[in-house]
């Protein structure tokens, strides 16, 4: 690399620059690009009249590097042709209006376009003085060119042509103040006196001219299409990642980090050509681009970096990095750099190039690779994992959940030190397996638990390839505090690994070791990684003795499939009262995956018993009977202890809102099973609702909080309602009468408690009866 800056013309003197034929149109003369060539076009000026805002008196434009054909005498841009040939366009502008033309088109011929013929061509023609003599300096010079004989009219199909007379003429498109945006170099120097344009001219040619680059020469660089066509997979448009990464080998340059601009080695020649190859298996295939998964990646890893290395959280402007629910659709767009200079480090970006280059040392197809290392249940899930994004038909790329980035983070620790290869792959796979099962067997829904998850994997990488050994060590320290359950079944299963063959009696693993038998159980059924029920005792130490018997229980009682399942019903009969009340306010009688899944996990030595297929209770009490009874009809029912009245409750309901009193379920309690039996007794009383069916099947509790009933008096029936307070309420269609401020004198409501027999009840329900009419007469009387 040469270390000192270069102008454009001491450059184009040097160098005959050639755009290949394989490279993308000109595109910052294209429509929808305005602020962009009114920010360079003014910055470009501001250079030339000593007017840079940061007071400087050069303005350092990105980096640009090609590839040399020294036989042909020619440099091929393989970064910076955009501004090339923007600079290009600058320097004959000004040269024409300078009337320096005729001695400087020789060096500006050295500037070619080969994307197209007519490109070509139309380079060649403004070259040529001969064409311009006749101009006067005062009209448009777009209008001038394109009505010369020269001028071919099919050359206006041509994009690159397009563009590059947008760029000296601009547009008529105004900004949202209706003022017209200054985007070309006629409506740049509008005004500007030809002596003007004569000091500009010297002071673009001297040796201290105030707009220079930096240029990295790339020898004995395989010229092919496949380069080029790798290089420039960006689409037709200026993409984010085209500016992202012109702006981070500026921002490189200027923090001086040399190491990081070695030619052959650096970022520069790295990020448009072995990086390029991680990523190319998985372009868009329709439209040849890789741009979006690329950036997308890069913007994974720097956040994850600013999240363990910076600690950077949720109010740090890093986090933009994240998007709308971690989708790197919604951060496509690039603003500016300072989101991540803010964190960037010269150790960040040389952890970023071991990276990278173990990956393109993996072979093709990085992400087969991984997934055959990935424990087996990992990408079962609805949101399947990719190390590089993956393209949808829509154009838009897979995202990563927070789970999922957690993860990502351990592939790049390991990719941080190995490449992925036969040698490596039981490392990688026993590491992997390790980062998974923290990651899934945790509650990381949270923002703060997914940096935790994040810390604690950075924190083990340092024992990737001893992993076992670490996590078994009696030295063993770990600073994070994330996931320690599941940290401490790692630990002990890392212990029981170590002592290599398994010597039980199950016949499926004789001849395998204990990392296979741990394996096979974690990727059972939902398991997913946690299996510490199988060796948690009914006291919560650990036990291997009983892990033959609980696991032939386990396949028993809980199958792969959700249909063929009767766990809970079988469950319950394991647990006491006290325990079924703590395990179920928390989760419900679901069979389904993850609820199975939550109970085993959370109440690993709770579920003892029933793996042994011991202690069951021989004579079931009340709540386990209604509950056993219930299981299979109302499977998303959950226990609300105390909920009404002292008594528990079964309910889908979070809250005592809406109906819920008549869609919930008293337990263990002979509550409303009684008072139903009681008033079915009594002649003119009618039960209303489900509950008047009750005694067809008394194996099931009745459901509902509350007893609605007509108490029929005379050819007249009345309603009343027998709360769960154990008061009886007289009702007029929904309103409960003793609610209402005119009634309250007259007791319409009974106290369940005093009720002595049925004659009573049906003495105190006339006497009900007879208050609220002679209520009513009263209301009725006029004043």
């Amino acid at each position: 690399m040469t270390n000192e800056a270069t102008s454009f013309w001491k450059f184009i003197g040097n160098y005959q620059i050639e755009i290949p034929i394989i490279q993308r149109d000109y595109a910052q003369g294209r429509l929808g690009e305005e602020y962009l060539r009114y920010n360079f076009l003014t910055n470009l000026k501001q250079a030339l009249d000593g007017e840079l805002p940061n007071g400087s008196k050069v303005l350092t434009l990105d980096f640009v590097y090609g590839a040399q054909n020294k036989e042909e005498s020619k440099l091929y841009p393989l970064d910076g042709q955009q501004r090339l040939t923007t600079l290009w366009l600058f320097h004959w502008y000004i040269a024409l209006k300078a009337g320096t033309l005729e001695k400087v088109c020789g060096t500006l011929k050295n500037f070619s376009y080969e994307t197209r013929i007519s490109s070509r061509e139309f380079c060649q023609e403004l070259c040529n003085y001969s064409h311009f003599q006749k101009y006067d300096n005062a009209g448009s010079i777009v209008d001038f060119i394109t009505s010369r004989t020269w001028f071919y009219a099919f050359w206006k199909q041509d994009p690159t042509i397009q563009a590059m007379l947008r760029m000296i003429g601009g547009t008529k498109i105004n900004n949202k103040y209706g003022q017209d945006i200054v985007d070309g170099l006629e409506e740049l120097f509008q005004g500007t006196s030809g002596e003007t344009f004569k000091c500009y001219w010297e002071a673009l040619t001297s040796d201290a001219a105030p707009i220079v680059f930096y240029h990295l020469p790339l020898e004995n660089f395989g010229l092919t299409d496949d380069l080029y066509i790798k290089m420039n997979a960006r689409g037709k448009q200026l993409t984010s990642f085209e500016n992202f990464k012109a702006d981070l080998i500026g921002y490189i340059m200027k923090e001086k980090w040399d190491d990081l601009l070695d030619p052959q080695n650096g970022i520069p020649q790295k990020l448009d050509t072995n990086w390029t190859d991680v990523f190319w298996e998985y372009r868009n295939e329709k439209e040849c681009r890789i741009d979006e998964i690329y950036f997308a990646f890069l913007n994974r890893y720097f956040l994850n970096a600013a999240i363990v290395y910076a600690n950077a959280d949720e109010s740090h402007k890093e986090w933009r990095l994240y998007g709308k629910d971690s989708d790197d659709n919604a951060v496509s767009y690039y603003g500016d750099f300072e989101t991540y200079s803010s964190f960037l480090s010269e150790k960040m970006l040389k952890k970023l190039i071991t990276i990278f280059d173990n990956m393109a040392k993996s072979g093709k197809k990085i992400n087969d690779a991984i997934s055959g290392g990935l424990p087996l249940w990992f990408n079962k899930s609805s949101n399947q994992f990719y190390l590089i994004p993956k393209y949808y038909k829509d154009g838009k790329i897979s995202k990563l959940t927070r789970p999922q980035r957690a993860v990502f983070w351990g592939l790049c620790k390991f990719f941080e030190q190995y490449k992925l290869n036969e040698d490596t792959f039981t490392c990688f796979k026993r590491w992997m397996r390790v980062v998974c099962n923290l990651v899934e067997n945790t509650t990381i829904g949270s923002i703060d638990a997914m940096i935790a998850r994040m810390k604690l994997i950075d924190e083990l990488s340092s024992h990737i390839e001893d992993i076992y050994e670490y996590l078994s060590s009696e030295n063993l320290k770990i600073k994070s505090k994330a996931s320690p359950e599941q940290l401490a079944e790692e630990t002990e299963k890392a212990k029981q690994i170590l002592k290599k063959d398994y010597s039980g009696n199950i016949e499926e693993f004789n001849g395998k070791t204990w990392e296979d038998v741990i394996s096979e159980a974690e990727k059972y059924a939902f398991f997913k990684g946690a299996i510490r029920f199988l060796f948690l005792n009914n006291s919560g130490e650990w036990d291997w003795s009983d892990f033959d018997t609980k696991w032939k229980n386990l396949k028993k009682s809980v199958t792969s499939t959700k249909e063929d399942r009767n766990v809970i019903y079988h469950m319950i009969s394991f647990f006491n009262d006290e325990d079924i009340k703590t395990i179920f306010t928390g989760y419900d009688l679901s069979n389904d995956d993850n609820n199975l899944r939550g109970i085993f996990v959370k109440y690993a030595s709770k579920m003892h018993n029933f793996l042994m297929n011991e202690n069951s209770s021989q004579e079931l009490s009340l709540l386990q009977t209604d509950l056993r009874a219930l299981c299979e009809k109302y499977p998303t029912f959950w226990i609300h202890k105390q909920w009404m009245c002292g008594m528990d409750v079964l309910s889908n309901y979070a809250y005592r809102s809406g109906d819920y009193s008549s869609r919930s379920f008293f337990i263990g309690t002979s509550f409303i099973r009684e008072r139903l039996a009681f008033l079915k007794e009594i002649d003119g009383v009618t039960i209303n609702g489900q509950q008047s069916n009750w005694l067809d099947n008394e194996s099931m509790p009745p459901k509902g909080l509350h007893i609605s009933f007509e108490y029929k008096k005379g050819n007249t029936s009345y309603s009343f309602k027998w709360q769960s307070w154990n008061r009886i309420d007289m009702y007029d269609g929904d309103k409960r009468l003793c609610k209402d401020e005119n009634l309250k004198s007259y007791k319409l409501t009974i106290n369940g408690s005093d009720i002595k027999d049925e004659v009573d009840l049906i003495e105190k329900m006339n006497q009900c009866i007879d208050r609220y009419m002679n209520a009513k007469r009263n209301a009725d009387q006029p004043n």
